[in-house]
């Protein structure tokens, strides 16, 4: 019986070795809006990893590890909603006044706020202790008695995908809690899948392209709920009729992709 362990510490240390070099990539150039995209998948992709490998260390330091992480890809989520929101008022087919130009000024003030907290000390300190767990992880002690094997994590694998497909099944659409949970279910099928595709062997990457489509189903729904709770924010906003006829169209759109989501119209999935 072989133990899997050194080959889950190696996939772990090198996710957190990503998320260092995307740190900094973002902290070089961060009005590029695929910085603070790339890092937040990163610190994603991470937390998903640990999340897989939960099962094997014990809860309290998992949890501990997992609060870090999320303390500080929680202080980026804003950012990102501008970049998705920029995105989308560029890609309408009217004009839309001075809108770019007024959530941009939003961008930039969130931008500095965001990478002062990333250079700052507890974004420092997180992930360092992050790292220091990674390097030594905290095996369950019946695990560091009897180790992981190929077959424990295929197991856990094979579940994670079983609750992703019956979840799909049964979601309460309505519920956006529930459809994003399942969402970064859906992620985590997808990373795990990528990452230890040497322990799963080829057919978990097949389950990880798989994935990928309903992530992005998902994915459209959630980005277009947040649309539309950001377009309501900025009617409250002075702005010229037209930025605001823009952002009434907007919010009507991302309504209706929602309403079809929750019908069940397959439609949306063209978004």
């Amino acid at each position: 019986m072989d133990d899997v362990r050194k080959e889950l510490t190696r996939v772990l240390k090198e996710a957190c070795s990503e998320v260092d070099m995307r740190l900094e990539a973002f902290l070089a150039n961060p009005d590029d809006v695929e910085t603070i995209h790339k890092l937040r998948i990163s610190i994603r992709t991470l937390r998903s990893l640990l999340a897989f490998a939960s099962p094997f260390l014990k809860r309290r330091r998992h949890r501990i590890l997992q609060a870090d992480l999320r303390s500080v890809v929680i202080e980026t989520s804003r950012l990102r909603e501008y970049d998705v929101m920029l995105r989308d008022v560029r890609a309408l087919s009217m004009p839309y006044g001075g809108l770019v130009e007024k959530i941009g000024e939003l961008r930039a003030l969130e931008r500095n706020r965001v990478v002062d907290v990333m250079r700052g000390r507890h974004t420092r300190r997180a992930l360092a202790r992050v790292r220091r767990r990674v390097e030594v992880l905290p095996w369950k002690d019946s695990v560091r008695r009897r180790g992981v094997t190929c077959s424990d994590v295929l197991a856990v694998f094979d579940e994670l995908v079983r609750v992703v497909d019956e979840g799909y099944a049964t979601v309460d659409r309505s519920d956006a809690d529930a459809v994003h949970t399942l969402r970064k279910r859906s992620k985590r099928v997808r990373y795990v899948g990528e990452a230890f595709g040497e322990l799963l062997g080829p057919d978990a990457a097949e389950e990880g392209a798989r994935m990928k489509g309903v992530q992005d189903e998902l994915g459209d729904v959630c980005d277009a709920r947040v649309n539309a709770t950001l377009a309501r924010e900025l009617l409250d906003l002075e702005l010229p009729d037209d930025a605001k006829h823009a952002l009434e169209v907007l919010l009507g759109r991302n309504r209706s992709f929602v309403e079809g989501f929750v019908a069940g119209d397959p439609s949306v999935a063209s978004k």
